[in-house]
C-alpha cells in the first residue's frame, strides 16, 4: 500500500501546481463577452462582464475584424483554461479522497 499512497501524493502534489499554473493563466485573460455598441452610425467593441450585480462595459475600440478576432482567441482560450482547471479539481477531490482512504 505504501508505493500507492507514494503514487497518489505525488500525483495530487502534481495536481495542485497544475491548479496554480492554470489560475495564473486564467487570470492574464479577460473575463467577459463581447458587446457591439452603434454609437452615430459606427460600431464600437466593448468586452461586458459582471461585477457584484452590475454589468460593466470596457471600450476596446473601433470594430475592426483583428480587434474582434484577438479578442475572440483571449475569451476563447481562458473558457479552455477554465474547463481545463474544473477537471483538474475534480482529479483533486478524488485523489484527496483515496488517500484518506475513503472508497466511492
Amino acid at each position: 500500500m505504501g508505493i500507492i499512497r507514494g503514487i497518489l501524493e505525488d500525483e495530487l502534489k502534481r495536481l495542485e501546481e497544475l491548479s496554480v499554473f492554470y489560475q495564473k493563466k486564467i487570470s492574464e485573460y479577460p473575463r467577459g463577452s463581447i458587446s457591439v455598441k452603434e454609437r452615430n452610425g459606427k460600431r464600437y467593441i466593448y468586452l461586458a462582464r459582471r461585477e457584484d450585480k452590475k454589468v460593466v462595459f470596457d471600450y476596446i475600440g473601433k470594430d475592426a475584424p483583428a480587434v474582434w478576432a484577438a479578442l475572440n482567441e483571449k475569451l476563447k482560450q481562458r473558457k479552455e483554461y477554465q474547463a481545463k482547471l474544473c477537471q483538474v479539481k475534480e482529479n483533486l477531490r478524488e485523489v484527496e479522497r483515496s488517500l484518506r482512504g475513503k472508497r466511492t
